[in-house]
């Protein structure tokens, strides 16, 4: 052991405490980035949640990173390959490309979950567009029901996905089924009164 560094230690210690300390159910890991905060979950490895602010920003990265993990974590491309499933941000991309770190992050598998292509690309995208109209936007992304499991690790499919916001004194709630017909209706459709 002595070739280890002791802030790799420190580091890994805290991620046990985290999940140890976490509830049965949730065993949730906080993961914070300077573009967003993940709550990123060890028994469902997909985040619980992840919060960020969607500020305006002029395009500095391409969308050049592949998805990764870090910190230990699993890393989960081969549960997504061949799926059927899109490797779904939760703080988008070009919400993130005003730096290359940002950029870079994002693609970090403690920012996605299994989204269908129609979902992902059409409706939830249309969505995410909409949201960078409005200028400064807090936003926070989770899910819930759980639509199965795939790969070898087991990842969890949500059944549905849900977007908050919050601009300008304005609150809206956004709920979207992770199936194939989500884009028969636009998004404003999924927007909960």
């Amino acid at each position: 052991m002595k070739n280890i560094d002791k802030r790799h230690i420190a580091c890994w210690v805290l991620m046990v405490a985290s999940v140890i300390g976490s509830n049965c159910y949730g065993q949730v890991v906080k993961i914070v980035y300077p573009g967003y905060t993940s709550y990123w979950n060890s028994k469902t490895l997909i985040p619980d949640s992840v919060v960020y602010i969607s500020t305006p920003h002029k395009k500095a990265a391409n969308r050049s990173a592949g998805f990764h993990a870090t910190g230990g974590r699993l890393n989960e491309n081969r549960d997504y390959a061949h799926s059927g499933y899109d490797q779904g941000h939760l703080c988008n991309a070009s919400d993130e490309n005003g730096n290359t770190i940002d950029e870079f992050n994002s693609f970090d598998q403690a920012n996605i979950y299994p989204q269908l292509p129609k979902l992902n690309r059409l409706t939830w995208l249309a969505l995410e567009n909409y949201i960078r109209t409005l200028g400064v936007v807090k936003i926070k992304v989770y899910w819930h029901g759980v639509k199965g499991y795939m790969g070898v690790d087991k990842v969890t499919i949500p059944l549905w996905c849900d977007k908050e916001i919050w601009y300008k004194g304005h609150y809206e709630k956004y709920s979207m089924p992770n199936n194939d017909t989500v884009n028969i209706h636009d998004y404003g459709y999924y927007k909960l009164k």
